[in-house]
């Protein structure tokens, strides 16, 4: 066998041993790397399966408050746009008013050509003066509170949507990803181990 053809022949033996190694070397990433994301996968699944009746359970309560402040908005805009005329008003302004110790009166004075409307007269006994302050307070602290609320649900929102596209990517990657991500993994290792096996038959060549 000639110089040239026996270096011909090791270079080809190099390269299938290298490209060999490269394919061996792959196998064992992919397989450990299939393993821990199967079991990234399924520990995921179990803490979901753990947390799931906690959450249905919120959802439920949840749906439950809606519906009764549903009914409860629609009963108060009832009454509101019921109540237009003054002596309507008259009768279920008292009831606005929270439990005090002496009940308010309220009179409108009978009409007459020089006072058609007549103003409305409310009666106050000083035992119901502090009470009502006190009312008037908490419903403008229940109006800043609200205020809040409002903003901190849109941020709490806000934010679950956020760690809801984190948990869906996280699940991706602990199932390996997609076809795709896979792909570029095989090639990349593929690829190098071409380049190693060009890179020996340079050398062998020489």
């Amino acid at each position: 066998m000639s110089p040239a053809n026996a270096l011909l022949h090791r270079a080809i033996f190099i390269l299938v041993a290298i490209t060999g190694l490269a394919a061996v070397c792959l196998g064992i990433i992919v397989a450990r790397y299939w393993k821990a994301s199967r079991q990234a996968a399924n520990d995921m699944r179990v803490v979901s399966r753990a947390q799931a009746p906690v959450l249905n359970q919120a959802n439920k309560r949840e749906a439950q408050r809606d519906a009764v402040l549903g009914k409860s908005l629609a009963r108060i805009s009832h009454e509101e746009n019921a109540a237009t005329k003054p002596a309507d008003l008259v009768k279920r302004l008292p009831a606005a008013f929270p439990l005090l110790p002496h009940p308010l009166s309220i009179a409108i004075a009978p009409s007459t050509s020089d006072v058609p409307e007549p103003p409305a007269v409310i009666n106050v006994p000083q035992t119901d003066l502090k009470p009502l302050f006190d009312r008037l307070e908490e419903c403008r602290a229940c109006q800043e509170q609200l205020a809040t609320a409002r903003q901190d649900l849109a941020d709490a929102r806000a934010k679950d949507s956020a760690l809801t596209i984190e948990r869906d990517a996280a699940v991706k990657a602990a199932r390996g990803g997609g076809f795709w991500s896979r792909f570029r993994i095989g090639a990349k290792w593929f690829a190098i181990g071409g380049a190693m096996g060009a890179i020996a038959a340079s050398g062998a060549r020489r």
